[in-house]
């Protein structure tokens, strides 16, 4: 093992032990619950059962209500799709982008594999960087620890090849979350295989910096992945590549949520996990 990766996967294990030890892996059960209910047997209703298993049948033929006891398939695979891209380096909310999405990568993976689901991997900028094959257990969440210790410097950021990977290589009905600032062009028919495949996730790190004040002086800025020297006018967006937008994701039926860098990121994800989980019930 890399004596270098040591420092920040240690530190990734210890803040996201403490994020799990919230009310983050109840959250986490409630909003990416197994996809499907087998039934499991037939028992008398009780107050406070869903009215929707109610065995109608049964209960005509004997004559008092019966519902069916449904177990749920809990055999899920969460894949993170992570962006490591060089510009997601800066943040001026008390963390770097990049920090906030190894911090929410790294919660997610210990939530899932607590919940004795399979947890897999994929990194990516300008391509795939990393993948971890879905698996469970601890040497699986180290794994994915020392794994998020990787920033590239590629000249743009392309999500297209995870995107594929998910789609060809999950089991269907996987649920796939892709964390990233989402500063990349639409990528096309991957993200729609992706998301007509699986329940897609994505979740979008925002920081304070992200939109400065109006009436700002122009700036002289270079681009974090091209390199290129531009002149960013305050109140204005950067100017970059169009970013995957949140209504092209809605279109394709795939779940969006915000997460802000430092001290807002565990509240923005829990309130991410209280509303998916709502949309759901």
């Amino acid at each position: 093992m890399n004596a270098e990766l040591v420092p920040i996967a240690r530190r990734l294990r210890i803040r996201a032990r403490r994020d799990v030890t919230t009310s983050l892996t109840g959250a986490y059960r409630s909003a990416f619950r197994g996809q499907g209910l087998t039934f499991e047997e037939l028992r008398e209703y009780a107050p406070g059962d869903d009215v929707r298993w109610i065995e109608w049948n049964a209960t005509a033929r004997l004559g008092r209500p019966i519902a069916k006891r449904m177990r749920e398939e809990r055999d899920l695979v969460v894949a993170l799709l992570v962006d490591v891209s060089a510009s997601l380096d800066c943040g001026a909310g008390g963390a770097t982008k990049l920090e906030s999405v190894r911090r929410a990568a790294a919660a997610l993976a210990w939530a899932a594999i607590a919940s004795q689901d399979r947890v897999a991997l994929a990194l990516f900028a300008g391509g795939l960087r990393t993948v971890l094959s879905p698996a469970t257990g601890s040497l699986q969440r180290e794994r994915v620890l020392h794994a998020l210790d990787d920033l590239a410097d590629d000249a743009h950021t392309d999500a297209a090849r995870a995107l594929d990977w998910a789609a060809e290589k999950l089991p269907r009905h996987s649920a796939v979350v892709l964390i990233s600032d989402l500063l990349f062009p639409d990528p096309g028919p991957a993200l729609r295989r992706c998301a007509s495949k699986h329940d897609l996730v994505a979740l979008c790190v925002r920081d304070v910096g992200d939109a400065p004040p109006a009436g700002l002086a122009p700036v002289r800025v270079r681009g974090a992945e091209d390199r290129r020297a531009r002149v960013w006018r305050g109140g204005r967006t950067p100017p970059i590549a169009p970013p995957l937008r949140e209504s092209t994701l809605r279109a394709l039926g795939a779940d969006y949520g915000e997460l802000w860098t430092g001290p807002k990121l565990l509240p923005s994800l829990l309130r991410f996990f209280s509303e998916r989980a709502r949309r759901r019930a």
